[in-house]
């Protein structure tokens, strides 16, 4: 867990811009300090980020029943599922496909939930079209004790966002 603590400390600390489909101006950035023109890269769930082409929010989470899967560790034994948006503030549509969503408990992978007929992923379900967004239930499977969960979310080549709490 303190792994990770320093590496979301670490990677704030080289960022100078970010998000939603923004990329990175920092080739000049020191690596002890940010510009105070740039905008945070790890948020607390409910948060939302603002960048150059959206808004991203990951919702706080709530409780999820999993489903049964024998090939699952019998200690993770509840869900937490967050909401996802993406809004789309740019002319051009954001592609689905350029995002990528991943998680971590207690600093290690977390088990994602995936059931396309509850509308529970790791992808969004279509490109956001200008003015419009879109949002979609991203599911991790989680020990019995309260767990530090952070999920990252990256869109092309910019720098990540990250949302932590426990849940």
């Amino acid at each position: 867990m303190r792994r990770t603590a320093v590496a979301v400390a670490v990677a704030t600390c080289l960022v100078v811009t970010g998000c939603g489909g923004q990329a990175s101006k920092s080739s000049s950035a020191s690596s002890t300090g940010t510009s105070k023109s740039a905008a945070p890269q790890v948020m607390k769930f409910g948060e939302e980020r603002t960048g150059k082409r959206g808004v991203i929010s990951v919702g706080k989470p709530a409780g999820y029943d999993l489903p049964a899967d024998p090939q699952r560790s019998k200690e993770l034994t509840r869900g937490a599922k967050f909401t996802i948006t993406v809004r789309n503030t740019a002319k051009k549509a954001l592609e689905a496909s350029a995002f990528t969503f991943a998680a971590t408990t207690n600093g290690a992978a977390s088990v994602s939930i995936t059931d396309a007929g509850k509308g529970i992923g790791d992808k969004l379900p279509a490109d956001v079209l200008p003015g419009a967004d879109r949002t979609f239930a991203f599911v991790v499977a989680l020990p019995a004790n309260p767990a530090e969960v952070t999920v990252k979310v990256a869109y092309q080549g910019a720098n990540p966002l990250y949302w932590t709490g426990t849940a």
